[in-house]
């Protein structure tokens, strides 16, 4: 008789454990929504986060050079970059510079990535990838010659995104820059305000063959003795802010940046693989080409960047137990939590007839 006693009282037990547990998961999708409310621009990223790495920005352009400069100045931390856009005969080129503190004059790291030639090739190998000693190029296209560049700024709840717009004076060749006072949103890509991102957009490109292929050459330089190091796993998507990237990161003492890209890139409306070639140095300069399928518009997005400016970053992806659960909805979980306990009370009433 004492055994049935404690035997029913552990069917009890277990019964509202698991009304308790499921109970728990049911408080839980609440408090994602509680905190969803911290989050005022939906763009994934909670508003103390976003305003402890809100940055300063100024701007000043004419017809073929702008130049943006960041500053954070936040609770004893300060630091400061500049970003510029040139449009010269030797392509187009984004510059980037940073100091870590502000009006100091002394540069942690400073790079600049040209685009600067576009090449239409055979690819002979099958690889879809420009090798230079290999393929048979086609045609050539020196990005030389621009319209001037044009200015916009957009406001989101209180987050002012610049915007610098340019392109060669047949408009074959584009290029847009976003530098955001905080993270924003851009083209369905979530940026940082410690990096920018332009787009690449070719448009209407005069082939000579049908089934060729572009690659975009790309020069990376300083006037610092830099290192290169190609990265398969870049800062955003360690952090989980962005997943299938590929990058560059340039190395010097402290501080690395970075050029990224990612390995998808949208042709004629159709998302394609892209491919990059290794860096070289040719001349004290990186070289690395990016290679395009067959297409009337191909569009890209890149980005350039210091890594490890980034303050008060948690995955908000997390990796507790929650977010292994079946995706179910609260009234599911409900249904589930009432099923189980009314299975562990009619087990109770089953033992206590059989007495």
């Amino acid at each position: 008789m004492k055994s049935k006693i404690i035997h029913k009282r552990k069917l009890v037990l277990g019964g509202l454990l698991v009304f308790l547990m499921f109970s728990t998961f049911l408080y839980l999708p609440a408090q994602a929504s509680d905190d969803e409310e911290d989050d005022e621009d939906d763009d994934g990223v909670e508003d103390d986060i976003e305003d402890e790495n809100r940055r300063e920005i100024s701007v000043e352009y004419d017809d073929y050079e702008a130049k943006i400069q960041s500053e954070l100045s936040s609770n004893g931390v300060e630091n400061s970059f500049t970003a510029e856009m040139k449009s010269t005969s030797e392509g187009l080129e984004y510059i980037l510079e940073f100091e870590k503190e502000i009006d100091s004059n002394e540069t942690e790291i400073e790079f600049e990535i040209t685009l600067s030639k576009i090449i239409e090739f055979i690819d002979e190998n099958d690889n879809g990838t420009y090798e230079p000693l290999i393929d048979t190029v086609a045609s050539e296209y020196e990005i030389n010659s621009y319209n001037p560049i044009e200015y916009s700024a957009e406001v989101i709840n209180n987050n002012t995104i610049h915007i610098f717009s340019v392109e060669t004076s047949d408009g074959i060749f584009s290029s847009t820059m976003y530098v955001s006072e905080e993270f924003a949103i851009i083209n369905d890509t979530l940026i940082t305000p410690t990096e920018l991102k332009f787009d690449i957009i070719i448009n209407n490109y005069t082939f000579t063959e049908v089934d060729s292929y572009l690659a975009l050459k790309i020069e990376i330089e300083s006037e610092l003795e830099i290192d290169y190091e190609e990265d398969e796993e870049t800062e955003d998507e360690k952090d989980g802010r962005t997943s299938d990237e590929q990058e560059i990161e340039i190395d010097y003492g402290n501080y690395t940046g970075f050029f990224s890209w990612l390995k998808t890139a949208t042709i004629d409306d159709i998302e394609y693989a892209i491919n990059a070639t290794q860096i070289e140095t040719v001349s004290e300069k990186g070289i690395m080409y990016l290679s395009y399928p067959h297409g009337n518009e191909i569009y890209h997005d890149p980005k350039v960047g210091i890594e490890g400016l980034i303050r008060g970053w948690a995955d908000p992806t997390g990796t507790g137990f929650w977010v292994n659960l079946p995706n179910l909805s609260q009234n599911e979980l409900l249904i589930v939590s009432a099923i189980s306990f009314l299975v562990i009370i009619s087990l109770v009433m089953v033992f206590r007839r059989k007495q």
